[in-house]
């Protein structure tokens, strides 16, 4: 477990990556001092992706470890996404990983139910606010979005009430590590 001592280099804090593809590639193309830029993105991943970081529940935590910890004002997180995948397949424990899949696609779906225009269906018209007509003479409706967003909205309870079972999954799982490393879960800041 990191201790999130990002002046620690990344690479003492978790030597096991040196050696594994593609961090060590990655390490190996690094020509700064210590392997000092290197360590700071890795470190940037760490702390977005490790659900003891105080920055994991940030919905846009990307950019603002891009922002505040890489003091950049851009980067393109999609040229990481190999070295992204591997440190969670590498750090996070399955139920770790389902926590984390959840909450991105509930911070997707929050974001684009938030940005959809809500109203009922409506009649089509033209440039002139007249009804068009069918070739049969019917008003042609337009469907709209309240009853699928209805819909949407009603079925999140559920959708949260799963993401707590797969939290809950997570906390047994941690105090089970608990008992083995011998520590109390006070100790170990769990209760």
């Amino acid at each position: 477990m990191a201790n999130f001592d990002t002046d620690i280099s990344f690479w003492e804090e978790f030597p096991g990556l040196k050696i594994m593809e593609p961090f060590a590639g990655f390490r190996s193309k690094d020509k700064s001092k210590n392997k000092e830029g290197s360590s700071k993105l890795m470190w940037a991943i760490a702390l977005a992706e490790l659900h003891t970081s105080e920055w994991y529940h940030l919905p846009n935590k990307y950019d603002k470890l891009t922002t505040d910890f890489l003091k950049k004002k851009d980067h393109n997180w999609k040229d990481y996404e190999d070295l992204i995948e591997q440190f969670k397949s590498t750090q996070l424990s399955q139920s770790e990983r389902s926590l984390t899949a959840w909450n991105e696609m509930m911070v997707k779906r929050d974001r684009y139910l938030k940005d959809q225009d809500y109203y009922f269906d409506q009649y089509l018209l033209d440039d002139q606010e007249n009804n068009i007509v069918s070739k049969t003479g019917a008003f042609i409706t337009v469907k709209g979005t309240a009853e699928q967003l209805d819909k949407a909205y009603s079925t999140t309870p559920k959708m949260y009430a799963d993401y707590e079972k797969i939290k809950k999954v997570l906390q047994e799982e941690k105090s089970i590590v608990s008992i083995i490393d011998g520590s109390s879960l006070s100790d170990q800041g769990l209760m």
